[in-house]
């Protein structure tokens, strides 16, 4: 019996080893069930933790299709997308699409689509020639694709700010002219800072834009997969709309 426990013994580590092996063959993909997804303070679209947004609750619902643990973390805008081209295997959104960017990030699925206008509290103004025209101080959020649209543009009296709060004090105090923005997020921050999102003036579009989940590099293509056909299950989700309502009214 001593000699036949004494090889039970010897051989338990072994065992042990072989039945880890086996279970991790049985599990492929577990780690990667649960996955860092960066995104900017972009309000409506991603407020905060605790107000989330547009966007934040659409990526809680392709979690929810998905069946990954998607863990959203908030940073401003430029390091949110640093963090995300150098964190393997995370997401980054909302962004814009761009040749820069696409050799910087894999695009996985639009999860809204936008337009662009400049806001103003006076005159319309429905194109950059107009504002160049007028010598309009404009605001446009830094780091943004907007901001290099502007320069395209041959717009040379702009300002980039860091934040929507400080965007919208600036236009309401006439520290600015004009706001390069989504139309839905001004009149998102008129009404949360407590001013009058009646004062404001919208000319034309003068961009539109789709607002990307995209990926690191390294995305592994399965979960690349997963995460697509999630979208594409939210775009059909009567939910979706409703979220987007409930922000933008």
């Amino acid at each position: 019996m001593s000699v036949l426990r004494g090889r039970m013994t010897a051989g338990f580590p072994a065992m042990v080893c072989a039945f880890g092996v086996l279970l991790s063959l049985a599990l492929p993909g577990q780690a990667a069930d649960r996955i860092i997804a960066y995104t900017g303070y972009l309000p409506p679209l991603s407020i905060n933790e605790q107000r989330k947004g547009i966007a934040v609750e659409l990526m809680e619902l392709v979690a929810e299709a998905s069946g990954l643990d998607i863990d959203i973390r908030f940073a401003p805008w430029k390091r949110a997308q640093v963090l995300a081209e150098t964190t393997p295997g995370s997401l980054l959104f909302t962004i814009a699409r761009s040749q820069e960017r696409r050799e910087k990030f894999e695009y996985i699925a639009p999860l809204l689509y936008t337009e662009s206008a400049l806001v103003t509290l006076d005159q319309p103004l429905d194109s950059f020639e107009k504002a160049i025209e007028t010598g309009k101080l404009v605001g446009v959020h830094l780091g943004s694709l907007r901001s290099r649209i502007l320069k395209q543009a041959g717009t040379t009296n702009y300002a980039e700010i860091p934040s929507a709060d400080q965007m919208t004090t600036m236009l309401q105090t006439g520290r600015i002219d004009a706001w390069y923005t989504m139309p839905m997020r001004a009149n998102y921050m008129f009404r949360q800072l407590g001013y009058d999102p009646k004062r404001l003036v919208v000319g034309a579009p003068v961009s539109h834009g789709i607002q990307w989940l995209a990926a690191n590099k390294s995305i592994d293509p399965r979960i690349r997969a997963r995460l697509a056909k999630a979208v594409s299950e939210v775009w059909r989700d009567p939910r979706y709309w409703k979220i987007v309502d409930r922000y933008a009214g």
